[in-house]
């Protein structure tokens, strides 16, 4: 379904003409690299977090957890930014 709504998406784009606009092409990276930080950062850093979690605290699942927060806050920041590009795209010239 994913893979349908992307194209689906690149269609819409060209159809209007602005898949060479800055904003829209500074928004899929930005999409790539939260993919990639969600792939290969918080979710084996997630698997980490919560097999330390069964027994007792330590300084390893504490620096874990901290990490994993400090990437989690770097994906939400990565698509924070996707979402306003996409609102207010800056320089967008379809009039809409």
């Amino acid at each position: 379904m994913g893979d349908q709504l992307a194209v689906f998406g690149l269609a819409v784009g060209a159809g209007l003409g602005v898949l060479v606009e800055t904003w829209l092409v500074v928004s899929i990276v930005l999409t790539l690299a939260a993919a990639a930080v969600l792939a290969f950062v918080v979710l084996p850093g997630q698997g980490r977090v919560l097999s330390a979690a069964g027994g007792p605290p330590d300084e390893r699942a504490v620096t874990q957890a901290r990490s994993l927060s400090m990437t989690t806050g770097i994906f939400a920041l990565l698509w924070a930014t996707v979402t306003v590009l996409l609102i207010i795209r800056p320089g967008s010239t379809t009039g809409v």
